[in-house]
Formats: structure tokens, sequence, C-alpha cells
């Protein structure tokens, strides 16, 4: 069970989830462990494929109340993603994906809640506390606190702690994935994910564009704008404009290719990438491998260390 609580002072570009394991080494995947190679030889409309139901605009929901007083918008949620159903509801393993708001002077109840939670605290200034420990980062109560949180069942080897860790202290754990994409690790098996299971913060520099590349069934892969402004994402044979705090997954059908665009010449976008790949096949060969630029040797400057970006809390008088 994870009790927390926090109030709307936290540091800008934070990640905070709950849940945590053994420290083992975490395995090199790269994104996207089932990708196929170029697939897209007939149209959306040939392959049956609505994308829109797999996109999500907060901006058009209605804001509802969770853990208490954070005002949530809901931009994807549960559900089958192999069989029509409503726009939005098409993940397989996670319950909710929303963006969530905690206005000034306003705090959430200690809670004993059964699943696990993901916040990327976009903006914003607050103090987190799980009843023993906080992280307080400083005591203004004039901003309200922006994030995006991610509700799911967490692995059964998870404990019952809260990990924060401030992004831009993580290290480059990839470099041209996927043609261009550039990655800090930010959660994974070593936190008490499951096997295979990670998140990820993934920058498109200027003017360049991710490889498109398709995902087979039983892979659910998230991309979450962060960033202010407009991208494009390619989901098959159509284009999409993507603003901030739109998420779509990649429609997992083995068959439709995705990529993320930024067409700016002077600005860097970010996206939260979340992944779970399909249960593996007994005798199967492994997948992954950490993304190289074509360097051959892997890169000594790549890592997947986390201990300088993690936050120890302060113990609670």
């Amino acid at each position: 069970m994870r009790r927390f609580v926090f109030t709307a002072i936290f540091t800008a570009l934070s990640c905070f989830g709950q849940g945590g394991g053994a420290a083992v080494p975490a395995p090199a995947v790269a994104q996207g462990p089932a990708n196929a190679g170029p697939t897209n030889r007939f149209t959306n409309e040939q392959l049956g494929v609505d994308v829109d139901r797999f996109i999500g605009y907060p901006t058009a929901k209605a804001a509802h109340l969770s853990h208490g007083t954070l005002l949530t918008h809901s931009i994807l949620r549960n559900g089958d993603p192999n069989k029509p159903g409503p726009q939005g509801n098409v993940l397989e393993y996670r319950k909710e994906l929303v963006t969530a708001t905690l206005l000034p002077g306003s705090e959430t109840p200690l809670s004993t809640l059964p699943d696990a939670f993901f916040f990327y605290v976009k903006s914003g200034e607050g103090r987190l506390d799980d009843g023993k420990k906080s992280w307080d980062i400083n005591s203004s109560r004039e901003k309200e606190l922006s994030m995006i949180m991610l509700q799911f069942t967490g692995a059964p080897e998870a404990k019952n702690e809260l990990i924060v860790r401030d992004v831009p202290k993580l290290p480059w754990c990839e470099e041209n994935a996927h043609w261009n994409n550039a990655s800090r690790c930010v959660f994974s098996a070593a936190d008490g994910l499951l096997q295979g299971e990670r998140i990820y913060l993934v920058m498109l520099r200027p003017w360049s564009a991710s490889q498109p590349h398709s995902h087979v069934p039983g892979t659910e892969e998230i991309w979450t704008k962060v960033t202010p402004g407009n991208a494009v994402m390619l989901l098959g044979s159509e284009l999409r404009d993507m603003p901030e705090n739109t998420a779509y997954l990649v429609p997992p059908t083995g068959t439709l290719e995705h990529s993320n665009l930024n067409l700016s010449k002077d600005k860097t976008e970010w996206w939260i990438y979340i992944a779970r790949g399909p249960a593996p096949v007994p005798g199967a060969p492994a997948r992954g491998g950490r993304g190289g630029g074509g360097r051959g040797n892997a890169n000594p400057n790549l890592s997947r260390d986390t201990t300088a970006a993690t936050i120890v809390g302060k113990p609670l008088k």
C-alpha cells in the first residue's frame, strides 16, 4: 500500500514514482522491444484502424478530483486496444493517464492507496511527504503545481516507498534511438517496475523526426508531449497535431507505423515515454539494445545509473 501527501511546493521537471525494488542492474532495452521493419503498405482506412481513438486531448475532458484535492483531466484510459471502443479507452496495462493540478495553498490528505502512481512535475513548486520523510524544495504558496499522472497496478516486487528523481540530473541513457531520439531513463525494473517496463524522458531536436516503426499486439507504448507548443505525430497514413499534454498509444497492430516530428527549426521538444512489451515467449531470443547512432561500440557517455538524480527525503520532525 502507498502513503503520500504533498503541498503546492515542488520543483519543475522532477519525477517521482511509488514502488521500488531490489537494486539490480536494469536491462539494456531500447525503445520498442517489439519493433517491426517498414510495414505500412496500406492506408489506415484499408487497415480498418481509427487512429483518433488512440489519441487523448485533456482539454476536451471535464475536471475531476483525485487524491482529495488534485484537479485532473483525463487523457487516456483503460480499455481494449484491439477492439472497437470509446475514444481514448485503449490502455491495456494502465488504468489512466491524466493531467493533475494542485492549486496554490492546497494539499492532499495522507492516504493509503492500492495502486502505484507516477507523477511528472511540469511546473510549479511543491513539497512531498509520505508521513515519515519529506522532499521540501521551496516554501512558496503562490504557484500551482502542474503534473502528468499515471495510475497503474504495481509490480509484485514493488516496495511501499516513494522514489523522487531530479530529471535534469539524470544521465543520458540512449542516443539516436529510432534515428534521432535521445533519452533519459527515469524508472525501470531496478525501481520495482516489471521486467521490460520503463519510463523515459525523450528529446527530439529541432527539424528532426523519429524513425517510423510499428509494434505488435501486447505492446503498450504511450507518448505524452510535455513541452509547450505544437509538434506533429504520424500514425500510419495520417498526420495529427500534437499540442502540449496530448498523448497517444501506438496502435498495437504490427502493421501501423508511428513517428514523432519536430517541425520547429529552433525549439527542442520533449515527451514522456511509457512502455511495456508483450510477455516474453519461452526460448525466444532477447530483443533490444541501447540506441547507439551507428557507433558500433557502446558510447561510454551513456548510463542508466540514476544515483545522482535520486533525491533522498528528509525525516519528518
